[in-house]
């Protein structure tokens, strides 16, 4: 018996099978899932892409041309809004000199309480807050020596700028009735012994020690009577640019912070000499 074609194949293909691992092993072509089409149907096919592909290259760059003719439309007819809010927020800008240190505030004192010779050609103007560690430290380190080493030339006033919380407020509302008795700067040097006991009972004692009229300093503080006085002497600070404790002016002239003595002296003879240089002047 001759055998078939089929079955000499059969033998050899399975030895191939054998010999190859089934992840190496080609897949028939009659297995897989291929999808045909046409010749006549691939060349339409074709031409759509080549449309499609044209169509998106033109898009493109007439959006770009609709875009920048959008574009410069849209800013011709906003150019003159533009220039008008450009202006308005330059005219915001605060007008001064360029140098901020050397420009001068009119600084109003009536009615403070003043250290010093009332004709002083120093005016000393404080900023403080009872609370404030660094107002302290310039009580503490910087005043006393400063005010000895030009005894006629300085005059020394307190506004009050209370910051620091509800006891700030109430040391200064306290301050200010001590100054209805005349009193103000023993009290002010008191309140700096213990800023961290700024309570109604020390005020109360401050003003025993001091011998002051009790039930008078107490109606004052109680009642709050010079709450406005202080709350006006905060809205200046806010007004002449003051935005922390202890700020300065010296003549006018603004300098914050509890600076080094030296800093003090080297502003004060600075005004001297320049009040000096003005009379020689005229």
């Amino acid at each position: 018996m001759i055998p078939s074609p089929d079955s000499e194949a059969q033998p050899r293909e399975a030895s191939i099978a054998q010999e190859q691992t089934p992840a190496e092993a080609p897949a028939r072509l009659a297995d897989q899932p291929v999808a045909t089409i046409s010749r006549v149907t691939f060349n339409y096919f074709l031409i759509a892409v080549v449309a499609l592909l044209v169509g998106l290259v033109m898009g493109y760059f007439g959006y770009e041309r609709v875009a920048a003719n959008t574009v410069a439309a849209v800013g011709a007819s906003n150019a003159a809004l533009v220039e008008q809010v450009a202006a308005a927020v330059v005219a915001a800008l605060p007008q001064g000199e360029a140098d901020p240190a050397s420009a001068r505030a009119e600084v109003d004192i009536a009615g403070n309480p003043t250290r010093g010779p009332e004709d002083a050609v120093i005016t000393l103007i404080e900023f403080g807050d009872f609370r404030c560690g660094y107002c302290k430290r310039f009580h503490d380190e910087t005043i006393t020596p400063l005010m000895e080493q030009f005894p006629d030339q300085i005059r020394l006033v307190f506004r009050d700028y209370p910051v620091l919380g509800p006891d700030s407020l109430s040391a200064a509302l306290a301050a200010e009735c001590a100054d209805d008795q005349g009193k103000f700067w023993d009290f002010h040097d008191a309140l700096y012994t213990a800023p961290d006991q700024l309570t109604r009972e020390t005020f109360l004692s401050y003003a025993e020690t001091l011998e002051m009229d009790i039930p008078t300093f107490t109606a004052c503080y109680d009642d709050q009577q010079h709450r406005s006085e202080i709350i006006n002497d905060y809205v200046t600070g806010q007004n002449l640019g003051v935005s922390g404790t202890p700020t300065f002016f010296i003549n006018g002239r603004i300098l914050i912070g509890a600076q080094p003595l030296d800093t003090f002296v080297l502003a004060v003879e600075a005004e001297l000499i320049e009040l000096q240089n003005a009379e020689t002047a005229s």
